[in-house]
């Protein structure tokens, strides 16, 4: 038997699995004869290897076979010489629903394989009258990924009544849905507020601001805290700092 390696996988389909007329020792061992039957399409282990395995008798390994076969899982099948009728072999083959019976392994098709001997397992049922395994009866998965649709928002969920002082005040307004997001996401103190209502009203003011120039949408301004920028004065047209002063302030 150390040729014949049994399949990392077990298969116990839902027809086995919730079957109340199994002892639960034949489940398993139902999943152990379709590991070992990967190989050449049958099981081909003896009562005394399933014994040993399980920890169990040879006759309660019988007994769980024979239990088995009668609910229609398996079929077992004797071989015996033709002259003295002595037993040579004994194939299992996995029946019952759709995807419970293996195909042999073509590398592993050797001899004494069905398609050697000229035999072929049964042929399992076209449907499966289990809900478990059916594709059909499975409901379709909800589709996943891209973007969920959001609906508008009035105001923010955080301070909305500071917000929409702020939405009145700003100069620009575009993009308001994009404003109440960042302002969720920012979540500002009053404090907070109180420091960027100081330094919009400042930038209102300027000469830029103004004439219309430079202005950034408000989520941009609450995204990027330009509340933080400094007031510099703008360089004159043409005009760029000297390299000394720029090694002056250690940047270049």
């Amino acid at each position: 038997m150390s040729d014949r390696v049994p399949s990392y996988y077990a298969v116990i389909p839902a027809s086995v699995r919730y079957d109340q007329g199994l002892r639960p020792n034949a489940k398993l061992l139902y999943g152990e004869l379709s590991a070992l039957a990967v190989a050449e399409g049958y099981c081909w282990a003896t009562n005394g290897y399933f014994a040993q395995l399980f920890a169990l008798s040879a006759k309660t390994v019988a007994e769980l076979i024979r239990q088995l076969a009668d609910r229609g899982h398996i079929r077992v099948e004797v071989v015996r010489d033709p002259e003295t009728n002595e037993v040579q072999a004994r194939k299992i083959w996995i029946t019952g629903p759709p995807g419970a019976a293996v195909t042999p392994s073509p590398e592993k098709s050797g001899e004494g394989s069905p398609e050697k001997s000229g035999e072929a397992p049964p042929k399992n049922p076209t449907e499966n009258n289990t809900s478990i395994n059916n594709p059909s009866n499975i409901p379709p998965k909800a589709p996943q990924g891209g973007r969920r649709s959001r609906e508008p928002k009035k105001t923010p969920d955080w301070k909305p009544e500071r917000f929409t002082g702020f939405w009145a005040y700003y100069p620009r307004g575009e993009n308001k849905q994009a404003a109440i997001r960042a302002w969720d996401k920012l979540r500002p103190s009053d404090e907070l507020i109180d420091t960027m209502a100081q330094a919009l009203r400042r930038q209102v003011a300027s000469e830029d601001w103004q004439q219309g120039i430079g202005i950034p949408y408000a989520s941009t301004w609450i995204n990027q805290r330009r509340w933080e920028d400094e007031d510099k004065p703008r360089p004159a047209a043409g005009r760029s700092a000297p390299r000394e002063e720029a090694v002056t302030y250690g940047w270049r």
